[in-house]
C-alpha cells in the first residue's frame, strides 16, 4: 500500500478534497492515507469538498471530453478514407484492419470507437461479393427446380453447366459441409430446371416463394459455413442488388417474369425522386451527426410531407434499392 508523506491534519484533509475533486475515488484516497473510504467521505463532507455524485460527474465529463477530442482528431484524419471504403462495401472491422496495416500508429480501440460513433454506414458483411452472379443465378435455378419437384438431370447438367459455376458452387457447398452426393443432387436439379425452362418458357418463381424455399433449404442442409458466411442460395436482397431487381434477374436468366405487381419499387415516385429523397436525408443526418437509419428516415419523411414536400416511405426506398444499406450508400455518393 502506498502512503503519503507526513502531513498535518489540515494539510491531509485539504489534499483529500483536492484529489477527490480531481476525480480520484474514495477507495484510492483511503488506501494512500491508510483509512477507510467511509472515513474519507466523512472528512470530505466535513471540509466542504464535492459530494460523490458531483465528483463522479466530473470524472465522466473529463473522460468523455478527452475521448471526444481523440475521436474528432481521428475522424479529421481518416473519415474520408473510411467513407470511401464503406462505399466499396468494406465492413468496419476490415476498414480498421486496412487502416492499421497502412497507418501502424493508429489506436485500434480508438478507431473502433470513432468509426462506430460517426455517420458512416458500413456493411455488416459483404454478402453480395461472396458469390458470383452465376452462382447467385444457380441458387434461383435450384429453388425453381425444387418448387417444380424436378428430379436431378445429371446428363443435362454435365453438358450445359459451366465448369466455373460447378467449381465455385462445389467450393461453397463444401465449406458448408454439404456432402458430395447432396452437392451432385443440387447440381442435377439446377440442370433439370434449366432444361425445363427451355421446354416451358412461361415457368417462373416469385420472390416470396423463393424466400420460403430458401429458408427450408438452409434449415435442411444447415448451409452456414464455419466462418459464418452467408448461406447459399443468397437472400433475395442480394439477388436484387446484383441484378438491380427480381424480375431483372429472372429475365437475365431467361426465366419468365410475373406481369402482376411492380417490377421495382412503387410507381408513385420516379427514380430521380427516390434518389433526391435519399440524398437530402443523408445530407441532413450528416449535418446533425446522426446515423441515417430507416427509422429516422420515416420520421424525416413525415416532416417533409407535412411541409408540402412529398417523399417515399422507408419501405419503398428499401424496395427500390434492394437494401437500406445500398440506398444510403447511393445517397452518400
Amino acid at each position: 500500500m502506498t502512503t503519503t508523506p507526513e502531513l498535518s491534519r489540515e494539510q491531509r484533509d485539504a489534499a483529500m478534497v483536492e484529489r477527490y475533486s480531481n476525480g480520484e475515488t474514495l477507495d484510492a484516497i483511503g488506501q494512500s492515507f491508510g483509512i477507510t473510504r467511509e472515513r474519507v467521505r466523512q472528512i470530505i463532507v466535513k471540509v466542504g469538498g464535492a459530494n460523490a455524485e458531483e465528483s463522479r460527474r466530473m470524472r465522466i465529463a473529463a473522460k468523455e471530453a478527452t475521448l471526444k477530442a481523440a475521436r474528432e482528431s481521428f475522424l479529421a484524419q481518416y473519415f474520408d478514407l473510411a467513407r470511401q471504403m464503406a462505399r466499396r462495401g468494406v465492413t468496419r472491422p476490415d476498414a480498421i484492419l486496412k487502416l492499421q496495416a497502412l497507418y501502424p500508429e493508429i489506436d485500434v480501440d480508438l478507431a473502433e470507437d470513432a468509426l462506430k460513433s460517426c455517420t458512416i454506414v458500413f456493411d455488416k458483411y459483404q454478402a453480395e461479393d461472396i458469390f458470383s452472379k452465376e452462382v447467385i443465378a444457380a441458387g434461383i435455378w435450384y429453388l425453381l427446380g425444387s418448387e417444380l419437384g424436378l428430379p436431378p438431370n445429371f446428363a443435362y447438367a454435365a453438358v450445359h453447366l459451366d465448369l466455373e459455376v460447378v467449381t465455385e458452387l462445389r467450393a461453397v457447398l463444401s465449406s458448408a459441409e454439404v456432402s458430395a452426393r447432396d452437392t451432385a443432387t443440387i447440381l442435377g436439379i439446377i440442370g433439370a430446371a434449366q432444361e425445363h425452362v427451355v421446354q416451358n418458357p412461361g415457368v417462373s418463381i416469385t420472390r416470396k416463394r423463393y424466400d420460403a424455399l430458401r429458408e427450408e433449404l438452409v434449415g435442411a442442409f444447415g448451409l452456414v459455413s464455419r466462418q459464418g458466411a452467408t448461406p447459399w442460395p443468397p437472400t433475395h436482397q442480394t439477388v436484387i442488388k446484383r441484378f438491380h431487381g427480381w424480375n431483372d434477374a429472372l429475365e437475365a436468366m431467361g426465366i419468365g417474369t410475373s406481369s402482376l405487381g411492380r417490377s421495382k419499387g412503387l410507381l408513385k415516385f420516379t427514380e430521380t425522386q427516390y434518389a433526391d429523397a435519399v440524398s437530402d436525408f443523408c445530407v441532413e443526418m450528416n449535418s446533425k451527426g446522426l446515423k441515417p437509419t430507416v427509422e429516422r428516415y420515416d420520421a424525416w419523411a413525415k416532416l417533409e410531407i407535412a411541409a408540402g414536400r412529398n417523399r417515399p416511405s422507408g419501405a419503398s426506398v428499401r424496395n427500390i434499392y434492394g437494401t437500406w444499406l445500398e440506398a444510403i450508400r447511393s445517397g452518400q455518393k
